[in-house]
């Protein structure tokens, strides 16, 4: 038998490659269920309502238990350098309470939620960068970072209720946060209630910038030491890790927070026209004395305070974290 010379299409031999090509592509296309996240790894959005909802529990307990050494810091800076401190000092410590609490809950709910949530979405990032070859540890670099946006979303926040607060500190007897609120609203407008915004998160940024990397950094050091002896981290460990870096990061961040209460609390024109002003002029009219004004009560304050708030976010964060877990495995199964 002769052979079969019948001239076959040149299209056959690709066309089951085209094949598997435009069945690969269908299956891209279609969409694909969402994985359910791995057991005991909690969601972006979990992680955010936790850290909101310890920071507000923290917040208050801070609050309410120090308010009294803020409230003598405060009155100590708000006098000019001529002005003699007396026994007055003490009175009403807990003036402006009010205020203040109610910032408290809000205000670390917003700066925890966002601390948070940044750490876990720029550790990525974190992890590319060259340990070896960066000035500063990459894990440094991140928890500046969250903690720069954190307190950003947090002024906001706290800046009006600090106004008021601080009106309250040292103002006369008879006033109430409402009468101050009406006050300032009326004769500036509401605008007036955001200030003191900017020295208040430029305060907040350099003292967040050095605490939140050395509260970590001491965290570490310590649960590491713990870890090489199977023991879980004490917590009073936390406690001296945030008391610790609160001190540090209120000492050195003092001048900016006595600029920050001088241009809060000042009611007749604009004796200081921004932070970098008020810095120049105490420093010629008063001396670097005046600078350091308060530093004592503010870092017995903060420094006290870092061990209860970090201690009591930290407590938190560890009772919630399984609910918050269980709920999440739950509606994944």
């Amino acid at each position: 038998a002769s052979p079969d010379f019948t001239p076959r299409n040149p299209f056959d031999h690709i066309k089951p490659a085209l094949d598997r090509v435009l069945l690969a592509s269908a299956a891209e296309k279609k969409p694909a269920p969402l994985a359910a996240a791995p057991p005991g790894t909690l969601s972006p959005q979990a992680i955010f309502q936790i850290g909101m909802l310890s920071g507000a529990v923290a917040g208050i307990i801070v609050d309410i238990v120090l308010y009294p050494l803020d409230t003598i810091k405060t009155r100590i800076q708000a006098a000019s350098a001529a002005t003699p401190i007396t026994p007055k000092i003490l009175s009403g410590v807990y003036k402006g309470i009010i205020p203040a609490a109610a910032a408290s809950a809000p205000a670390a709910a917003v700066f925890f939620g966002t601390y948070d949530y940044l750490k876990r979405a720029l550790a990525p990032v974190a992890g590319m960068l060259d340990g070896e070859k960066s000035f500063i540890a990459p894990e440094t670099v991140l928890h500046m970072a969250a903690a720069a946006g954190a307190d950003f979303t947090s002024s906001f926040v706290r800046a009006p209720f600090e106004m008021v607060k601080q009106r309250l500190q040292v103002a006369g007897g008879g006033k109430t946060a409402g009468m101050v609120l009406g006050e300032i609203v009326k004769k500036d407008g509401v605008g007036a209630l955001w200030k003191g915004y900017g020295s208040l998160a430029l305060r907040e940024l350099p003292f967040d910038l050095i605490q939140f990397p050395l509260y970590e950094f001491f965290k570490k050091r310590l649960r590491k030491a713990r870890e090489a002896k199977g023991q879980e981290q004490a917590m009073w460990e936390v406690m001296v890790c945030g008391s610790a870096a609160g001190a540090i990061a209120s000492a050195i961040t003092t001048p900016l927070d006595v600029v920050k209460t001088r241009i809060m609390v000042q009611s007749e024109g604009v004796a200081y026209k921004g932070v970098a002003d008020g810095l120049r002029r105490i420093l010629a009219e008063e001396g670097p004395k005046a600078l350091f004004k308060g530093v004592v009560p503010r870092v017995m304050w903060i420094s006290l305070g870092g061990a209860i708030f970090f201690g009591s976010y930290e407590a938190t964060k560890k009772q919630v974290m399984p609910l918050f877990q269980k709920a999440e495995d739950e509606a994944n199964a």
